[in-house]
């Protein structure tokens, strides 16, 4: 027999014994030894609490949060909040639906109280959810007036105290109050800084800066039950600027959005 074909012999010698090695009975594989150890995977259980899930609120009874309501009102207009942070921020998970689908939009939404337990103001957490909640508000009944005043004007660079141009300008805006709001409902002041410093820094600075405006309506008259304070920080920008850098230039650009609204609701 030629080399070759004792080659060929021997090849298919061993396969026939391999392939008989795999057999058992009648056909079942046999399993072979192996280095490697089984490895388990196990499905850990998310819970309900892993997908958020909102409550559907309606827009109308949303909207009527606002600066001066107690906890205890809120609730009953909400319901529970599902979090709680530090006694002074209520968060709530409210499912608002979009347009022309059957689905909805899960948002975070937060309500800030003072020490005394009384609303100073409300944040949606993301910008689409703050959109979508003012397309889903319905046309306002009451006449609002608005004024905005730059706080250049109204301080003096990083204080919270008004200068004498600034109360001027502030008994202007009292007047305009008593002459053209027949039923005051309710003034909510709300200070806005740039965002040039700390974010900590500048929702302070905006608050005190909302506050001394409150005080000094307040002082010209108007009920102070019907006047409330709010501060934004730099999180409501009217106009954006290049540059990191703090300059003379930067200052100048981002002064539109150092300012002061007064937002006054009632009938004329």
């Amino acid at each position: 027999m030629g080399i070759a074909k004792k080659v060929t012999a021997l090849c298919a010698l061993a396969l026939l014994t391999a392939c008989a090695n795999l057999q058992q009975g009648d056909g079942e594989p046999v399993r072979q030894p192996s280095d490697f150890d089984d490895v388990a995977v196990v499905f850990k259980d998310l819970g309900p609490g892993y997908v958020r899930q909102g409550a559907v609120i309606p827009v109308p009874t949303i909207a009527q949060v606002s600066p001066g309501l107690s906890r205890e009102e809120v609730r009953a207009l909400l319901g529970n909040p599902v979090k709680e942070v530090d006694q002074r921020w209520w968060v709530y998970n409210i499912s608002l639906p979009l347009a022309a689908r059957h689905d909805y939009l899960v948002c975070q939404y937060g309500i800030a109280f003072d020490p005394a337990g009384q609303v100073t103001g409300t944040r949606w957490r993301r910008p689409q959810c703050d959109a979508r909640y003012h397309e889903l508000l319905p046309p306002a009944s009451q006449d609002v007036e608005e004024i905005t005043l730059f706080s250049d004007v109204l301080f003096d660079f990083d204080s919270a105290t008004l200068s004498s141009e600034g109360l001027r300008e502030l008994d202007l805006a009292a007047q305009v109050v008593t002459d053209r709001m027949v039923e005051l409902e309710r003034i909510v002041v709300v200070g806005h800084t740039d965002r040039i410093g700390a974010e900590a820094y500048n929702d302070s600075l905006s608050m005190r800066r909302a506050e001394a405006v409150r005080r000094h309506l307040v002082q010209r008259g108007i009920d102070g039950s019907r006047v409330f304070a709010e501060g934004k920080g730099a999180r409501e920008p009217l106009i954006e600027c290049q540059g990191r850098v703090v300059t003379a230039a930067l200052k100048q650009c981002l002064q539109p959005n150092r300012r002061v609204q007064i937002m006054i609701y009632g009938q004329r």
